[in-house]
């Protein structure tokens, strides 16, 4: 079940003061059009009905899909007292996957992994691997990295690698043997699903170092 608030904000750019509407919580299967919404990065834009002036407000969110298995739980300052709470509200989801995100583009990739069916651990260590092959080779720093796509057909992952000062990102793919390796290294460490989780590269390093 999705859950919606209504907050008063003050703009930024001329001081008026409106109404807007925050989804706290999202179910996949009853909002598809806050999941497509997520995937096309609008959910957390926001724009001034009184003088247009745009901005990103971003806020803690859950998002559930019950039929794939996963739980996400935005919350932009991290492990919080919201995070605990989302735990104690879906005690009966004990089985799902459950992730926690700092950032809208962070909700976006995960629910694309889990919906391609990947396993986002091995993903995040192939995108380790991705991330210091480029920046070898741009000899420039990657500030961030995200997976993209996914193609038997082709026999292809792509990811998307944004280097230190530029918006426009380096594009970077791997066979799908890699990432099948990968899910094999994952399988072997010490990764206990438990609580919502902080999957990023950092743990990514911590287990291949394992």
């Amino acid at each position: 079940m999705s859950a919606c608030i209504t907050k008063e904000l003050s703009c930024p750019g001329c001081g008026a003061v409106n109404k807007s509407r925050m989804w706290v919580e999202i179910d996949a299967s009853a909002d598809p059009e806050q999941r497509e919404q997520i995937l096309n990065e609008t959910l957390f834009c926001w724009e001034c009905p009184d003088c247009g002036y745009r901005a990103q407000m971003v806020y803690p969110c859950l998002y559930h899909d019950k039929e794939r298995g996963f739980l996400v739980c935005l919350s932009p300052a991290g492990r919080t007292q919201q995070v605990i709470e989302a735990e104690q509200r879906h005690p009966a989801l004990a089985g799902l996957k459950k992730r926690l995100v700092l950032t809208p583009a962070e909700l976006k990739e995960k629910v694309m992994i889990f919906e391609s069916g990947l396993n986002d651990v091995a993903l995040e260590m192939v995108k380790l691997a991705l991330q210091e092959l480029t920046e070898r080779k741009q000899q420039m720093k990657v500030e961030k990295a995200f997976f993209l796509t996914q193609s038997e057909e082709l026999d292809y992952l792509g990811f998307s690698m944004f280097l230190r000062g530029e918006e426009k990102p380096v594009y970077q793919g791997v066979r799908l043997e890699v990432y099948e390796k990968s899910l094999r290294a994952a399988e072997r460490v010490d990764f206990q699903e438990s609580g919502f989780q902080l999957v990023d590269s950092a743990l990514a390093r911590t287990l291949l170092e394992q």
